[in-house]
């Protein structure tokens, strides 16, 4: 009969070869004695369907290409807490979303040196190379190949058959590898990057299982099984400020599985588990960054960078907490140097209180497992050197954004503004050793046929600067019926870099056609002279009532052809009250002519138009009561033209008219029109009119104490 002898799980131990390769365990295929004479057919039958378990582990070797996913970076080795400082094809396993910060091309790759120690591990292997590109400025994207990603062990086990006790050797083949990684990120806004990665997991167990030939000669067959699955980590980066970082990652949140193991041997499957960590960075000063890790599973990281000159940096860091061994788990440190459009990271790693692999048992490593195949209790001491080499725009970047801020909502009526009034300012540092004269410029797809760029602002090395940027926009954004949210580009150029050295996204709130923000001056804007359907109806109007005119003195032409105006533009109309709010909807003259009514503000802004497009200037008149702000309201003047000396003309009455400048300079008779008394025609909107701006200017002292304004209108035509 069939008699295994298995190295007991709890008293079987580990070993390494010296040279840190796999020891290779004897062909599968064995052939034993024919001279099997005592065993009867039934016995031999029934051993021979036993499956053999192997359950002692003899050796367990290192591969020459033992590596991982999170000391894939002599930055973030060194370190020791990278999720929120990851910014190149490392961020794949530390946070993706910091793949945003790769400039353009990027080429990496990743080489260790193992240390000799006591799990006889050494020489050098390489781990890794990369390629990643950023686009459009919003998306990142990476691939990795990952040779060293591989872990791998063999279990011998014996077996003797027959009373003779004749034995054999077979092995029992573990191994986990993860040579594939792609990654995406995409920048939210300025602040907010979101990102995945996959990884491309592949496990194999090769086992052995005896069965009889012909009843009575023992074999040996080989059977494979294969688990593949794609693990897919989701991180996210936030960046409130330049000196502060918070990255957080879901680790393995979700898991595409292309095959598994079958259950019998669940045990031997790499812990995917699922885990979240969390990392914030701070740089206390510009030339020094901390950084702090820590996850669900209890382990954390700290760690130090300083940048001790213009292109070398020095790091120090450390790992610590789990649920085994000392509590501090391992140390680090290394440097960083930038030559041209190279940077080279070195870095080393040291492990605290680790016990020797070779007094750990199989049935104790399948207990513990292994969750990570390059960082795990296997891993050996080493020196780890990385190369990255930026292509594409390798120029020196002189400056950075560092805060951008929109100021005002874009009102389409009143776009024009925004050309000499700032729509919003952005904090500019120059992270370079020279002053640089730094100019910002901004850009709305759709909006602006080409970007604005201020003018230069010279900024002193190593400090910020808060410059307003501006924006000319086309008449595309008058077909803005309501309220959207626009992304603008925001970015700042140095002297002599021809390209821009940051750029970053903003939003901005652009208004719809009609929307107003309550403030008289930007009320001009919706006073249109030029609006056919305007031009058709004071030509018209003016055409019929010719002889009239004509017989009207010359110094009263203005006079009454205002009045004539009035008359027949409020004929057709009716006044609908709309108590002004700050912030209010407002027709322009066609849509009032068409619609024939509106409110205060709708019938002020038309009957200005109208004489503005038949040459009389007009004001608006804006009344805010301290006591009754509720009661706001707007109505207008128009000049007579009727010299202040002739005011009798108008009338004998001072109380009914207003003696101010025009815009010649010459003081000239105003009269003062309440366009809500529509209905009852030009003279009772002269009388409310006058009455009220003698109450609220002459008696109340409105404009001297601020809450009365008169804001020409012509003037911005």
């Amino acid at each position: 009969m069939f008699k295994e002898r298995r190295d007991d799980a709890s008293g079987s131990a580990l070993r390494t070869s010296q040279d840190g390769r796999l020891v290779r365990g004897k062909d599968a295929r064995v052939q034993l004695f024919d001279s099997i004479k005592n065993e009867t057919r039934t016995v031999l039958q029934s051993i021979g369907t036993r499956l053999l378990i192997a359950v002692a582990v003899g050796v367990v070797a290192f591969p020459t290409h033992l590596f991982g996913q999170h000391i894939g970076s002599s930055r973030g080795l060194s370190l020791g807490a990278y999720t929120a400082l990851a910014s190149d094809l490392s961020a794949l396993d530390w946070n993706p979303a910091g793949l945003i910060h790769i400039r353009d091309w990027e080429l990496n790759s990743s080489t260790s040196f193992w240390l000799s120690n006591e799990r006889g591990a050494r020489g050098m292997v390489f781990q890794l190379a990369g390629l990643s590109k950023r686009f459009m400025d919003q998306h990142s994207i990476a691939l990795r190949y990952s040779p060293a990603a591989s872990l791998a062990f063999e279990v011998p086990n014996t077996i003797t058959f027959g009373n003779n006790e004749q034995t054999f050797s077979y092995e029992k083949r573990i191994q986990y590898d993860e040579r594939y990684a792609i990654g995406y990120s995409y920048r939210a806004n300025h602040s907010i990057t979101v990102g995945m990665s996959a990884r491309f997991l592949q496990q194999r167990v090769n086992d052995t299982e005896p069965y009889l030939l012909q009843d009575t000669i023992g074999r040996i067959r080989s059977i494979d099984h294969h688990a593949d699955s794609w693990n897919v980590d989701v991180g996210f980066l936030w960046e409130p400020e330049q000196n502060w970082k918070l990255g957080l990652v879901a680790k393995n949140l979700v898991r595409v599985t292309e095959s598994q193991f079958p259950q019998a041997i669940q045990s031997h499957a790499l812990r995917t588990n699922k885990w979240l960590r969390a990392g914030v960075a701070h740089a206390p000063h510009r030339s020094v960054w901390l950084a702090l890790d820590y996850d669900t599973e209890t382990r954390g990281g700290f760690g130090v960078e300083w940048n001790v000159a213009e292109d070398l940096w020095l790091r120090h860091g450390m790992t610590f907490g789990g649920t085994q061994g000392t509590f501090v788990k391992s140390l680090a440190a290394g440097f960083g140097w930038n030559v041209g459009n190279t940077r080279i990271d070195m870095s080393y790693l040291h492990f605290n209180g680790r016990s020797n692999p070779s007094d750990l048992t199989l049935r104790e490593f399948l207990d513990r497992g292994v969750s990570d195949v390059g960082y795990n209790q296997f891993t050996p001491n080493q020196i780890s050197l990385s190369l990255s080499v930026a292509l594409g725009r390798t120029r020196e970047v002189l400056a950075r954004i560092e805060h951008v801020e929109i100021l005002n909502e874009v009102y389409p009526s009143s776009y024009q503004v925004n050309a000499y009034r700032p729509l919003g300012k952005v904090v500019v540092r120059n992270i370079s050793k020279d002053p640089i004269e730094a100019r910002v410029g901004f850009y709305a797809p759709r909006f602006m046929d080409r970007p604005t760029e201020t003018r230069g602002h010279i900024v002193a090395p190593n400090s910020s600067r808060e410059i307003p940027f501006y924006a000319v926009f086309n008449d595309a954004i008058l077909a803005v019926s309501s309220v959207i949210l626009q992304a603008g580009d925001v970015f700042v150029k140095a002297t002599p870099a021809g390209d821009y050295d940051d750029k970053v996204q903003a939003n901005l709130v652009i208004r719809g056609r009609n929307d107003w923000d309550g403030d008289v001056l930007s009320l001009r804007y919706f006073v249109t002279p030029s609006e056919p359907e305007v031009l058709r109806f004071t030509r018209s109007t003016l055409s019929e009532q010719k002889d009239t005119l004509a017989q009207s003195p010359k110094e009263l032409e203005k006079f009454h052809t205002a009045k004539i105006l009035f008359d027949r533009f409020v004929s057709r109309l009716v006044y609908v009250g709309d108590p002004r709010e700050s912030k209010d909807r407002v027709q322009f003259p066609s849509e009032t002519l068409l619609l024939r009514g509106g409110d205060c503000d709708d019938l002020t802004v038309a009957f200005a138009t109208m004489l503005s497009s038949v040459g009389i200037a007009t004001a608006f008149i804006d009344v805010v009561p301290p006591t009754r702000p509720m009661d706001a309201h707007i109505y207008m003047m128009f000049d007579t033209g009727v010299p202040a000396a002739q005011a009798s003309l108008i009338s004998s009455n001072p109380k009914r008219y207003v003696i101010r400048r025009n815009e010649t300079g010459e003081e000239t008779v105003w009269i003062p029109l309440e366009t809500t008394v529509v209905q009852e025609g030009f003279q009772k909107a002269w009388d409310v009119g006058a009455r009220t701006y003698y109450e609220d200017v002459e008696m109340n002292f409105g404009v001297a104490r601020g809450w009365v304004r008169i804001v020409d209108v012509t003037s911005v035509l």
